[in-house]
C-alpha cells in the first residue's frame, strides 16, 4: 500500500470519527447546535487547512517518494546490469580460469612426462658411458695384448733369428761332427781291431774327474750317432765328460761330449754301448 492511500485512509478515518463526534453533539445538545457548528466549523475549516496543508506535504512527499523510488528502480536497474555484467565477466573468468587450469595441467602433465625422459635419457646416458667404459677399457686391454704380441712378435721373430743362427751353426757342427765322428769311427774301428780296450781306457779318463751334472736329451741324430743334450758350458759341462743316458730306470745308453755351447752340447753315441735307441726327453746323468 502507497503513502499516499495510507493518508487517505487515515483522513478517512479522522473525518469519520469528527462526524461521529459531531453527530452526537447534535443529537445530545441539539440547543446549542448552530453556536457549536459555528464553533465546529471555524475548527473544521482550521483542521481542512492544516489537513489540506498536511496532504500537501504529504503529496509533496509521495512525490519525492515516488522520485526516489524511481532513482531506486532505476539505480537498482543500473545495479542489475553492473551484477548481469560481473557474473558475466565471472563466468567468463571461471571460463579463463579453467582453460588456465586445464593448461596448467597439460603443462604439468607434459612437465612430468619430460621430466620422465629425462630421466631415462640419462639412465641411458649413464648406461651408454658404463658401455663406453667398458669398451675403451677393452680397447685398452686390446692395445695392451697388441703391443704385448706385436713385443711377443719382436722377441720371437728375435729368438727366431737367434735359433737360425743356432741351426746354422749346428748345420754347420753337425757336418763337422759327422766327418769327425767317422774319422773317429774309423780310428776307433782300428783300434778295435788290433785288440786294443778302448771302451774302458775312454770310460776311466772320461769319468775320473767329471762333476755330477743331469739333463735331458733335445734331439737325436740316429744316423749320425749324435745327440743333444740340455747341458753345456753354463753348468761346467766340457768336452770328453761322459753321460748315462737313461729311460726311467731303464740304461739305454752312453754318450761322449764332443762340442759344448753355453746352454746345450753335442755327444756322440759310445760305439758298444748303446743298448736300445735313444729317445727325445731320456735322461742324462755325468755318474
Amino acid at each position: 500500500m502507497s503513502l499516499v492511500a495510507k493518508v487517505f485512509v487515515v483522513l478517512n478515518l479522522l473525518v469519520s470519527v469528527a462526524f461521529l463526534v459531531y453527530a452526537a453533539n447534535v443529537w445530545t445538545a441539539q440547543t446549542k447546535w448552530q453556536k457549536m457548528y459555528e464553533q465546529e466549523k471555524v475548527k473544521n475549516v482550521e483542521w481542512l487547512a492544516k489537513t489540506q496543508g498536511r496532504e500537501l506535504g504529504l503529496s509533496k512527499e509521495v512525490v519525492h517518494q515516488q522520485d526516489l523510488v524511481e532513482k531506486a528502480k532505476s539505480d537498482y536497474v543500473k545495479l542489475q546490469m553492473k551484477y548481469n555484467e560481473a557474473r558475466d565477466n565471472e563466468l567468463k573468468t571461471g571460463t579463463e580460469l579453467a582453460s588456465v587450469k586445464n593448461a596448467r595441467d597439460m603443462l604439468m602433465a607434459t612437465n612430468e612426462e619430460l621430466q620422465r625422459e629425462v630421466r631415462r635419457y640419462a639412465d641411458d646416458l649413464q648406461k651408454s658411458k658404463a658401455v663406453v667404459l667398458k669398451q675403451q677399457q677393452a680397447l685398452t686391454v686390446e692395445r695392451d695384448n697388441a703391443v704385448r704380441a706385436r713385443n711377443e712378435k719382436s722377441e720371437m721373430e728375435n729368438e727366431l733369428n737367434v735359433s737360425k743362427q743356432a741351426y746354422a751353426t749346428l748345420q754347420r757342427d753337425y757336418h763337422q761332427t759327422q766327418q769327425d765322428l767317422a774319422l773317429q769311427t774309423g780310428r776307433i774301428e782300428g783300434l778295435l781291431k788290433r785288440g786294443v780296450p778302448v771302451t774302458q781306457l775312454l770310460g776311466e779318463d772320461a769319468g775320473a774327474t767329471q762333476p755330477q751334472i743331469d739333463g735331458q736329451v733335445l734331439a737325436v741324430k740316429p744316423d749320425a750317432n749324435l745327440v743333444m743334450l740340455s747341458v753345456g758350458s753354463q753348468q761346467g759341462v766340457k768336452a770328453g765328460y761322459q753321460f748315462t743316458i737313461s729311460n726311467g730306470d731303464q740304461y739305454v745308453a752312453k754318450v761322449q761330449v764332443d762340442r759344448v755351447y753355453p746352454d746345450m752340447c753335442s755327444a756322440k753315441i759310445v760305439p758298444g754301448m748303446l743298448k736300445k735307441e735313444i729317445q727325445v726327453h731320456d735322461q742324462a746323468s755325468s755318474r
